[in-house]
């Protein structure tokens, strides 16, 4: 900071910290600040810098007072990790503008903390499995999943002969969402970009052995994990409806045919519920 001159005429005035109250997004938050006091008369003032610092302190107090990493934070388990800002970008499929702007200062939404947690907070970055979902594949889980389905939606998915193809599109939202806002999928299934919207990989061989399974032998679902089950059914009270949200995703439409969707994009799903 430079120095200043009282406006008053009171001469020099002191670098002094003081504690601020401010509401920010709704949320009273109180941050300690450093700014020109005068002796004389107490009035304060600040440079552009300052107020610059302010703000991010401002951001700071609110992200952890959120429970979203700070931009220290980020920062310091980025380079625990030995990761580049660009290499962070790139693990985690996002622009590296945006590693920036959140170490800065910048808030991130609470799916992309924890896609930041998924990535910064685990002991090895090369045990993230980005199209699992970070969880083992349980094939009693999906049919418990798609089990709560048919109790909201009030019909049958895991009908006779079916291949999915409705029930796949319920399935993958569920673990995309599931894996954006909690930071690991429901299921752990990997999926396909086939010429009819996202389907389970390998799909005609677990088909049947889904069907078989037997769902109470899985963990049960969170009640978290039942908030965006509702949700994706609410919002999508009929097959068509989620066949037809699907074919609108980018990530399946700018995927090759036959590749796996990662859930590293879950964050640009743009039909499914979100918390943000």
């Amino acid at each position: 900071m430079t120095t200043k001159a009282c406006p008053m005429g009171h001469g020099p005035m002191e670098l002094k910290q003081q504690t601020k109250t401010t509401t920010f997004r709704d949320v009273e938050l109180t941050v300690a600040v450093t700014a020109h006091v005068c002796p004389e008369c107490g009035m304060t003032a600040s440079d552009v810098k300052a107020a610059g610092q302010v703000q991010r302190q401002i951001a700071d107090a609110y992200r952890a007072k959120m429970n979203l990493l700070t931009g220290d934070e980020i920062r310091s388990l980025r380079q625990a990790k030995k990761l580049t800002q660009d290499k962070l970008a790139e693990e985690m499929g996002v622009g590296v503008a945006s590693i920036k702007r959140w170490e800065l200062g910048n808030i991130q939404s609470s799916s992309m903390d924890n896609l930041l947690r998924s990535y910064l907070e685990k002991k090895y970055v090369c045990s993230i499995n980005t199209y699992t979902g970070n969880r083992a594949l349980s094939l009693p889980r999906i049919k418990r999943v798609a089990k709560h389905f048919e109790k909201i939606l009030g019909k049958h998915l895991l009908k006779k002969g079916d291949k999915f193809l409705f029930l796949a599109k319920y399935l993958w939202y569920a673990d995309m969402a599931s894996f954006r806002e909690l930071g690991k999928s429901m299921t752990g299934s990997t999926y396909a970009a086939l010429p009819y919207g996202p389907q389970l990989n390998n799909y005609k061989d677990l088909v049947g052995e889904i069907k078989q399974s037997d769902e109470s032998a899985s963990e049960p679902l969170s009640d978290e994990e039942i908030r965006i089950i509702d949700s994706i059914a609410e919002k999508f009270p009929n097959e068509k409806q989620i066949y037809d949200a699907a074919h609108c995703e980018e990530i399946w439409k700018e995927a090759p045919t036959g590749s796996l969707l990662s859930y590293s994009l879950a964050y640009r799903l743009i039909e499914t519920p979100s918390r943000d």
